[in-house]
């Protein structure tokens, strides 16, 4: 059975925060001073265009990479694509698509920008389709932009590709990203916020936010109001993110997608495992992930090499279907990161 088609299906959960407007807390602007902050827009070069990124100090949301080393160090040339990340596969996680709805003409700018530096061939925005539990429908172009629908079972973010090319003439960049650098252009406005969806059954006011970076999940929380003390708070997507326990001390980085606060928590006990294999059928790699679990909490890492542990990418799927509440996910993680460590120190 092709990867393509497993996976499990998941519930958005993205309402209320996908159609309301994004909250803004209140903080101090940063700027930047440059030798063509006078220049219109429209006449900046590619040149510019990448010290602006530079100076703007813009983090790239996706991958936490600088944006204006990905625009100097990419070449597309003929043929290329641009592909805008907005997919928002998890659960709650709304932030990107937030930006194509609430604020197309800035993404809009950012792609256009963008697209001078890269010159693509095609430019696409990748979106995720099955938002059932909204009313909001996926619209097929964002201004002058095509909308890739992506759709299938979650994770949705490893079938990309299969939509759209792949290879070295690729490059993929953020929703927020984009934003961030049309900021830049027009007002020479830095980075110093993230975007964040904060949601949960326990959250009074679940929406995207735009805080400063730093800002502690405390913070956060307070903004939008809690109707009760959370059991679980989960920084992150609420597939692929941690839980945290001290939230006062706890603050988000340019690449926080979320923060979720929930009154149950699903990992305080666990049952033994039953091997129905469940985990395996949920695995979008077609993985022998009960296999892989027993070999990572054995310590056999020869045997987690032939089971293929380096195909893990981490999405959690195998941990949501599990039904003895087991975070297998974290077991395979943890042996990804053992194999890595003993590499390098020369063990393995």
């Amino acid at each position: 059975m092709s990867f393509f088609v497993k996976g499990i299906l998941l519930e958005q959960k993205k309402e209320p925060m996908l159609t309301r407007s994004t909250l803004v807390m209140r903080q101090e602007f940063e700027y930047f001073d440059c030798d063509f902050e006078e220049t219109p827009v429209e006449e900046l070069s590619a040149e510019q265009i990448i010290e602006i990124a530079r100076l703007a100090e813009i983090v790239d949301e996706c991958d936490g990479k600088m944006l204006w080393e990905k625009l100097e160090k990419s070449n597309l040339g003929e043929g290329g694509t641009l592909i805008v990340d907005a997919i928002d596969d998890e659960p709650y996680i709304s932030s990107q698509m937030s930006i194509c709805i609430h604020q197309p003409e800035k993404l809009s700018l950012g792609i256009e920008l963008c697209e001078k530096v890269l010159s693509p061939k095609k430019t696409y925005i990748a979106m995720y389709r099955h938002i059932l539990d909204s009313n909001f429908g996926i619209p097929g172009k964002i201004g002058k932009y095509k909308v890739h629908k992506i759709g299938g079972r979650y994770p949705a973010e490893s079938r990309v590709y299969r939509h759209i090319p792949k290879g070295k003439n690729s490059v993929i960049v953020g929703a927020c990203a984009m934003l961030h650098l049309a900021r830049a252009a027009e007002e020479s406005r830095k980075m110093t916020s993230c975007f964040i969806t904060v949601a949960g059954d326990v959250v009074k006011n679940p929406r995207n936010v735009e805080v400063p970076v730093g800002t502690t999940v405390e913070k956060i929380l307070e903004l939008c109001g809690l109707s009760e003390e959370p059991e679980t708070i989960v920084v992150g997507g609420s597939m692929t993110g941690r839980a945290i326990f001290e939230p006062e001390n706890e603050t988000v980085s340019a690449t926080t997608r979320g923060v979720i606060a929930l009154a149950r928590s699903y990992g305080t006990y666990s049952y033994t495992c039953i091997g129905c294999g469940r985990c395996d059928h949920a695995c979008p790699k077609a993985l022998s992930v009960c296999s892989l679990r027993k070999f990572a909490e054995a310590g056999k890492f020869d045997m987690l090499h032939q089971y293929d542990i380096d195909m893990c990418m981490g999405c959690g799927a195998c941990s949501y279907v599990c039904p003895a509440r087991i975070d297998v996910a974290a077991s395979l993680i943890k042996a990804k990161k053992q194999i890595e460590l003993a590499k390098k120190e020369g063990t393995l």
